[in-house]
């Protein structure tokens, strides 16, 4: 394989996976994956038929105009937005440079543009998989850069024999490792920038409004039914880490990730009043203060990873004390949902949240029937038009009670024990759905269970509202850290008590419907750790990480440096005759290693051995012929010339030139050089 041909095939590659990382980041469609391929593989065609007879150049102008026209007209008419009209001239200008490739500089300059492939990929996309694409095109364009050069001034010199192409261009050579060598420097200074140089926050594209997939099922209400087809939705949309303070955060009881809050129903949709949202203030340490702490649970700290959703809701553990984000601002409202208008963007923020103990602290003792002291009482007791054995039914499981919290218990464990969780829901009367669910069929998704405990709530009295949220997801050991799916969307109840005010109820038996269903695997596990890390470590590398990272590196450093001074105080009382003695013994071991270890010699030996002779040492080897650790280059000669005849013109020539370049200090001319690749590739072949 000829320098120019492996340097037409490395900037063909290098242009196939700038358009990986395109696909990769929603940029270029199946549709347009295609018509790259066919478009590379007819410039590729063009390229080879132009290397034995001429090409027409109204061909190649026919092709250029038509695809200029295509541009054009996506670029006015066609294009969702700016950012895909602007890929798909970058892919006109790359392939036009293919196809009218008339000179080296036609490919560097391909090459070139397809970074701005690479580019253009890297701000629509958080996938992990692109850092395998970017360490491939990292490879290829070093790759691409030395290999012009080679053939640029293997051009220029009229020769086409350099010591960087004399092995070929296989895994083996030194251009590879050459290569291999220079794109690991280049990623190392690369990340070492990317550690160092100062965040200044994300970036917005006035181009593109959507940064990344939205993933449509949870919604800003919850209708019944409508969780049936989000359920199975295996896709990861949160990821929640605890500080290594917390132990044990799996074995943490009742956890679940509170998003919206829903005061109003219909008879089939809980939704949200008009809500009246306030901006949280930011306090000096850069955090939002969201409520007062009560000190009755646990004070923990999470910190989240949020795919977009569809919703604006910010997602935490109740009760949420604290919350820090780096975002303009941060809104409450009178039901205690949190949310933030960057509802378009993946977001990282951290959650103090007070979680919940049962019993919940400050119950007073409170006359039955209610007494609720609660402002806006009507607003969560409000009902649509029910059947009366509803409201029966909810007498009778109250039945007894001597205070609100108690008849909570009792509606909470009559739905838990006496009702089946299932995800196959289908209608089977006429009747509107909570009645069917608590008279007919009597099983259901979560959302059934909520929405009715609610129901029987307000129907003896209890202020209720249906909140929509998470599960706590499945526990990640790798990561240490939940990974929330979209099938673990979850809607409970919260009922207002005179004392503690709101509490968490959730009468869905869905945990112990779901142990069926098994643990993910641990290749599964592995894969999320490695994405919640690309996400933590790099999409999310915030100039606050950089300031800890800083810190953490001084405070090792003056550890180190006060571990040295005590080293050297240490030190200071041992005898000096002690350390010149070691010092001595250290130096003549060193010596001796050097001077006996095993292939000394032969190392010695190889100094100054020209790399043609080297390298016909290997191919001798590889058929069976070694030299001797006393045997002269000439003696070598005449026994591989009388064992294997074939060989002894080429050996004959090659130990010439070595014992000339070796011991005459001689230079070979062009011609030598090429005798003696001629020479070479006689020992290589078969």
């Amino acid at each position: 394989m000829s320098a120019l041909f492996a340097l037409r095939l490395i900037t063909y590659l290098l242009v196939c996976a700038g358009g990986a990382a395109l696909a990769l980041a929603g940029l270029l469609g199946p549709v347009g994956g295609a018509i790259l391929a066919l478009a590379l593989t007819g410039s590729w065609v063009v390229d080879q038929v132009r290397d034995r007879m001429p090409v027409r150049p109204i061909f190649v102008w026919a092709l250029v105009v038509a695809a200029a026209v295509a541009i054009a007209l996506d670029l006015l008419y066609l294009a969702q937005n700016l950012l895909d009209g602007m890929v798909h001239l970058l892919l006109f200008l790359i392939l036009m440079r293919l196809f009218r490739r008339r000179s080296l500089k036609d490919l560097r300059d391909a090459g070139f543009l397809s970074f701005f492939m690479l580019v253009a990929a890297s701000v629509v996309t958080f996938d992990v998989s692109f850092l395998f694409v970017f360490i491939a095109f990292l490879l290829l364009c070093t790759w691409m850069l030395i290999l012009h050069h080679v053939v640029s001034e293997s051009e220029r010199a009229k020769t086409g024999v350099t010591d960087l192409t004399a092995g070929g261009f296989g895994p083996r050579s030194l251009l590879f490792r050459i290569s291999l060598a220079a794109a690991a420097g280049t990623f190392a200074l690369a990340g070492l920038m990317f550690f160092i140089i100062p965040r200044v926050g994300q970036a917005t594209l006035p181009f593109r409004a959507e940064l990344g997939k939205r993933i449509s099922g949870f919604t800003d209400r919850v209708e019944l039914g409508a969780y049936g087809e989000i359920e199975t939705d295996e896709t990861v949309v949160m990821r929640v880490h605890f500080p290594e303070r917390v132990k044990d955060p799996e074995r943490l009881p009742s956890l679940r990730w509170r998003g919206l809050a829903f005061d109003r129903f219909d008879g089939r949709i809980w939704e949200a009043s008009p809500r009246r949202r306030g901006l949280l203030r930011r306090d000096p340490s850069g955090e939002f203060r969201v409520t007062e702490p009560r000190g009755a649970g646990p004070l923990v700290r999470q910190e989240i990873f949020l795919d977009p959703i569809g919703v604006d809701a910010v997602f935490a553990a109740p009760r949420a004390v604290r919350i820090q984000m780096q975002v303009g601002a941060v809104g409450l409202d009178e039901m205690g949902s949190i949310t933030t208008p960057a509802s378009s963007a993946r977001l990282q923020y951290s959650v103090d949240s007070e979680l919940e103990v049962t019993p919940p602290p400050g119950l007073r003792a409170a006359a039955w029937p209610v007494v609720s002291q609660l402002p806006e009482t009507a607003r969560y007791l409000q009902l649509p038009p029910l059947p009366d054995r509803i409201r029966a039914l909810a007498r009778e499981v109250t039945a007894g009670s001597r205070s609100p919290y108690e008849a909570a218990l009792k509606l909470n464990h009559y739905l838990s024990t006496q009702f089946t969780y299932t995800l196959v829901l289908k209608q089977q009367t006429t009747l509107g759905p909570i009645e069917e669910f608590l008279f007919v069929r009597r099983s259901g998704n979560c959302e059934y269970f909520a929405a009715a405990m609610a129901v029987m709530l307000r129907s003896v009295g209890i202020p209720a509202r249906v909140i929509g949220g998470f599960q706590r997801g499945e526990w990640n050991p790798y990561g240490a850290y939940f990974m929330v799916r979209m099938k673990d969307a979850h809607s409970w109840v919260e009922a207002f008590l005179d004392g503690p005010g709101w509490v968490t109820f959730d009468p869905s038996p869905r945990a112990a419907a779901e142990e069926a269903f098994g643990a993910p695997s641990a290749a599964v596990l592995y894969l999320d750790a490695l994405r919640m890390r690309w996400y933590r470590y790099v999409v999310n590398w915030s100039l606050r990480d950089q300031v800890s990272m800083a810190t953490s590196v001084h405070r090792g450093a003056s550890e180190w440096r006060g571990s040295l001074l005590g080293w050297r105080d240490s030190l200071r009382a041992v005898p000096r005759w002690w350390v010149a003695a070691i010092v001595v013994l250290i130096l003549v071991a060193a010596w001796s290693l050097r001077r006996y270890a095993p292939g000394a010699g032969r190392r010695a030996a190889a100094a100054g051995v020209p790399r043609f002779y080297l390298q016909a040492l290997r191919a001798l080897a590889r058929r069976g012929f070694r030299r001797g650790s006393a045997e002269t280059a000439r003696e070598f000669s005449q026994r591989v010339e009388g064992a294997a005849p074939p060989f002894a013109s080429a050996v004959a020539q090659l130990t010439a030139a070595y014992e000339r370049c070796r011991f005459g200090e001689g230079a070979l001319s062009p011609e030598e050089a090429a005798a003696l690749d001629a020479s070479l590739a006689a020992l290589r072949r078969r």
